[in-house]
Formats: C-alpha cells, sequence, structure tokens
C-alpha cells in the first residue's frame, strides 16, 4: 500500500482545522494540525510533513514567522512546500515576499484541492 503524503495545517481556529483536515483526509492525504505557529514549527523539525497549510494570523506569531524558521533551519525543513492561508492582503502581501504559496479564506474547495495536488502528487 503507498505511504499517504502528509499535511501539517496550523490554524488557530479550531473549526476550520477540522474541515480542512477532514476535507484532505477525504481527498487521500494524512493530515496532522497544530494550534500555533510555535507547536507548527517543532512538529515540523520532527517529521516534515510534504506540504504545510499555515494560517498568517495565529495568536503566538504571524504565519510569516512559520516560513522564517523553517527557511532559515536548512536542509529539507528549507524545501517544504508552504501556502500561507489568509484573508487579508497583507498575508498575500507576507506570502509574495517570503516566495511561498498563498490562498484566500475563505477558501474555495476546488482551488484548495487543486493547489495542493499541484504541489503534492499523490504517492
Amino acid at each position: 500500500m503507498p505511504v499517504k503524503p502528509t499535511i501539517l495545517i496550523v490554524e488557530d481556529d479550531a473549526d476550520c482545522r477540522s474541515v480542512l483536515q477532514d476535507l484532505l483526509e477525504l481527498n487521500g492525504y494524512e493530515v496532522k494540525t497544530c494550534p500555533d505557529a510555535g507547536h507548527a514549527v517543532a512538529a515540523a523539525r520532527a517529521e516534515p510533513p510534504a506540504l504545510m497549510l499555515v494560517d498568517y494570523m495565529m495568536p503566538d506569531a504571524d504565519g510569516g514567522w512559520v516560513v522564517q524558521q523553517l527557511r532559515d533551519s536548512g536542509g529539507k525543513l528549507a524545501k517544504i512546500p508552504i501556502v500561507l492561508t489568509s484573508g487579508s492582503n497583507e498575508g498575500r502581501d507576507i506570502a509574495d515576499r517570503l516566495g511561498v504559496r498563498s490562498l484566500e479564506k475563505p477558501f474555495d474547495v476546488t482551488r484548495l484541492l487543486d493547489l495542493v495536488r499541484a504541489l503534492v502528487p499523490q504517492a
């Protein structure tokens, strides 16, 4: 049986996190979740995922901080594809500046799945 690619969802809103997890699992991905930036960096360092969906606005640090921490780590962590999710222009601007993709909230499910599939083809 092929190994499912792992996606790490970093989202402080529990309902949003749950909906994303269900959607991605139904589409054949292994999903792990984190409620904040600090836990996300630790989780990625412990077990680098195939892709990260990172909320831009979180209580402990913004998604740009997560991207910078992983990029500064070098090696495999620096190469993890990251999508910043945001409902603000600031989040999209930060994503552009950091060289990562962005996805606007509220999510268009088709666009989300197309982006995930483009960044992490199924095993």
